[in-house]
């Protein structure tokens, strides 16, 4: 019989499912639900009934595709209630060469207990005399080695906020996972030839920056701005609904369309006429552009001196924007490319984009799916985002 586990990822712009199977070491996906989040703005609930009815629309989609009620699940977070801290532990072996029982001595760490945190420990790499890093230690011969740890820290108040939603539903929580941390070690377990990457999570209420210099993680940072301000936009630009709004950045919109077709634009139907505005494509791309430009402008001024020289990956709703990928090449002269999950995943083709992303991460490390070795990053050089700097300063 199989055994299945379940990941839910509660995200301020919908809800998440995943269950999965990991028969002899063969781990699949069996079901997937997402719905739209309701009563929920990422970080306070705002209406208790409506954010557990859209948990369970997504919960139920996936227990169809599966045939399994879900009992228990791990519960992914994406938000500003999440800290990352680094915490070194170090083992003195006068030079002698280190075994495996140097590593579990290392292992055995006793986190200081944080009254208002709950706090989950990952191996980051190991360090040896303080100076080489390697992910793999044992047979070197040092005076000491160190064990790189990430400590990530999760708000009490919102582990006892989704416990006691979780409670209602009758699902058990395992643990809580964060996104940075299974981004950073997905990519870790992916072996990639680039040591430094720009990974952006461009999320409906948050932006999560992840930097990775020399393999290693330099620099995390959570702002409170997504792609929800465009939504917001053109909604007071163009007097129009929340969800139309929605559709024309996604769908609709194409940021490299210089044709400037007419968008039609419906009206609010008072009187039950269906009376549609024509408006210029350009106009609402403009709308669309302003709003990046200044959320981009934002981003590159916390960014590290050298952003110049590393890869850039994007995920998360707000990169699903038409030609975005040409709009931030040309606007900041540098090559980026999508973290998508591998269409071989097992999840949908309809939903098999950069928004599930983070969910996928975090199945991946539940199930050390290994099997994955390629090296997606190889066509991007950091080279060719010189080259594009170097025309982008020419121009100005």
């Amino acid at each position: 019989m199989k055994q299945f586990n379940s990941i839910i990822e509660i995200g301020s712009f919908s809800i998440k499912t995943i269950i999965f199977s990991n028969e002899n070491n063969a781990p699949k996906i069996e079901g997937v639900g997402k719905s739209n989040t309701q009563g929920f703005d990422g970080n306070n609930v705002t209406s208790f009934d409506e954010f557990i009815d859209s948990i369970k629309k997504s919960v139920v989609q996936a227990e169809k595709q599966s045939n399994f009620i879900i009992k228990e699940c791990f519960i992914l977070l994406a938000n500003k209630s999440i800290k990352i801290n680094k915490f070194k532990n170090s083992l003195m072996l006068n030079y002698s060469i280190i075994e495996n029982n140097d590593v579990r001595k290392l292992s055995k760490i006793k986190l200081k207990p944080q009254k208002d945190f709950l706090q989950n420990i990952h191996t980051s790499h190991y360090q040896i005399n303080d100076d080489l890093i390697t992910d793999n230690p044992i047979g070197l011969s040092c005076k000491k080695i160190s064990r790189i740890s990430l400590v990530s820290m999760i708000e009490k108040k919102q582990v006892d906020l989704i416990e006691n939603i979780f409670q209602k539903l009758q699902i058990k929580i395992i643990n809580f996972m964060d996104s940075t941390t299974s981004y950073f070690l997905y990519l870790k377990g992916k072996k990639l030839s680039k040591k430094n990457l720009i990974l952006i999570d461009f999320g409906f209420n948050h932006i999560n920056i992840l930097v990775i210099k020399n393999k290693q993680i330099s620099f995390i940072k959570t702002l409170p701005i997504g792609c929800r301000l465009i939504s917001d936009d053109l909604v007071k630009m163009l007097n129009i609904s929340f969800d139309f709004a929605e559709k024309l950045k996604i769908s609709t919109i194409d940021l490299f369309d210089d044709r400037n077709p007419v968008i039609e634009i419906p009206v609010w139907e008072e009187f039950g006429n269906n009376i549609k505005n024509k408006i210029e494509h350009d106009y609402i791309k403009k709308i669309i552009t302003s709003r990046l430009d200044e959320i981009f402008n934002s981003i590159f001024k916390i960014l590290p001196q050298d952003k110049n020289f590393f890869s850039y990956l994007f995920t998360g709703g707000g990169s699903q924007i038409k030609n975005f990928q040409l709009y931030f090449r040309s606007k900041f002269g540098h090559e980026i490319q999508f973290l998508t999950p591998p269409s071989s995943s097992g999840i949908p083709k309809v939903l098999n984009d950069s928004s599930f992303m983070s969910i996928y991460c975090a199945y991946y490390l539940q199930t050390l799916k290994s099997t994955e070795k390629d090296d997606f990053l190889k066509k991007i050089d950091s080279f060719s985002n010189k080259i594009w700097y170097k025309r982008f300063v020419d121009i100005l």
